[in-house]
């Protein structure tokens, strides 16, 4: 089980450092990170189970398929 997060230069996330317990809530405004958090722990799954490098492949083709936001 993971017991600690920490993040840095993730999507939204500049620098994080969360402690877990068995279940973690987390909640906040829009726009604050919430699913920023969600995919850096789907990446850290996907990188224990397929391997580092597929993982971060797929995470840049997924960003590249959806985009960055918002174009103006």
């Amino acid at each position: 089980m993971l017991t600690a997060l920490a993040i840095d230069g993730y999507r939204s996330i500049r620098r994080l450092r969360l402690d877990l317990a068995p279940v973690t809530v987390i909640t906040g405004p829009n726009g604050s990170g919430k699913s920023s958090l969600y995919r850096a722990l789907r990446l850290l799954a996907a990188a224990g189970r397929d391997g580092s490098v597929a993982a971060l492949a797929r995470e840049g083709a997924s960003r590249r398929r959806c985009g960055r936001g918002r174009r103006r």
